[in-house]
């Protein structure tokens, strides 16, 4: 094999991976970001608890904030884990994803819809959009990244990103959809309006089960989780069930 062919075969087995000495800087944004969302979900919560438990429930009150803790806690060791594990691929002209945990995920060329570069990274956009892949800038060798995916996908040009109206107004549903899909069960569990539970309760259970054959299959789900997503299904389903026997005595 010639010099020049040696060069090529390493280069397309080259494996990419975050940069160790970047990860201080992820997860001082990761703390910033938590410190606007926890206290959001404490302060919901507590409302919520204060205004319609009668019964001032001190359990309740003091094991939310243990519970949403230790999810935190869990969320610094699983992003750590994601950090030095991931690694990306060019092999048998496929763009693979490997992560600890996490399904392999396998990108051909003619899936691929748009390469948006921002700031942050690049974003592989394809038909599917679970599928979608975002490569930070922190990856180690960045630019030798950059130029294997210009090959990889010759056919797809690499287009700066513009935040849009309509980017906002999706994240925005996307969070009104997180909130109706978990602070639902939450308000079912409150709430003072006995005829809404059933008819609430069905709706709440419907959206769980549409977002749990959405999210399933996702790359973007670890392996444990994809096998038991389905629990989540009995959260709107047992509290209606309570609130309806509860209320039935």
């Amino acid at each position: 094999m010639s010099p020049a062919a040696e060069t090529a075969s390493d280069f397309s087995l080259a494996s990419y991976k975050l940069a160790p000495d970047s990860y201080a800087e992820f997860r001082r944004e990761l703390v910033i970001r938590l410190s606007v969302v926890v206290p959001l979900l404490l302060a919901g919560f507590l409302y919520l608890a204060w205004h319609f438990d009668k019964d001032r429930s001190i359990f309740r009150l003091v094991f939310i904030p243990i519970l949403i803790g230790s999810i935190v806690y869990r969320q610094f060791k699983d992003e750590r884990n994601k950090w030095e594990s991931l690694a990306f691929e060019f092999r048998d002209g496929k763009l693979i994803r490997k992560m600890d945990r996490y399904p392999l995920q396998e990108l051909v060329p003619n899936e691929v819809t748009a390469i948006l570069e921002s700031p942050r990274g690049i974003t592989i956009k394809t038909n599917n959009r679970l599928k979608s892949l975002f490569l930070s800038t922190r990856l180690s060798d960045y630019d030798a990244f950059r130029n294997q995916l210009i090959s990889w996908a010759p056919g797809i040009e690499v287009t700066v990103w513009h935040p849009s109206s309509w980017s906002y107004v999706r994240n925005f549903l996307e969070i009104l959809a997180c909130a109706w899909t978990f602070g639902g069960p939450l308000y079912l569990m409150y709430t003072s309006r006995y005829a809404a539970i059933l008819p609430l309760g069905i709706v709440l259970s419907l959206s769980m089960l549409a977002l749990i054959l959405y999210v399933r299959k996702s790359p973007q789900i670890p392996i444990r989780a994809q096998k038991t997503v389905w629990i989540l299904l009995l959260l709107p389903i047992l509290t209606t069930l309570s609130r309806l026997l509860l209320n039935g005595r």
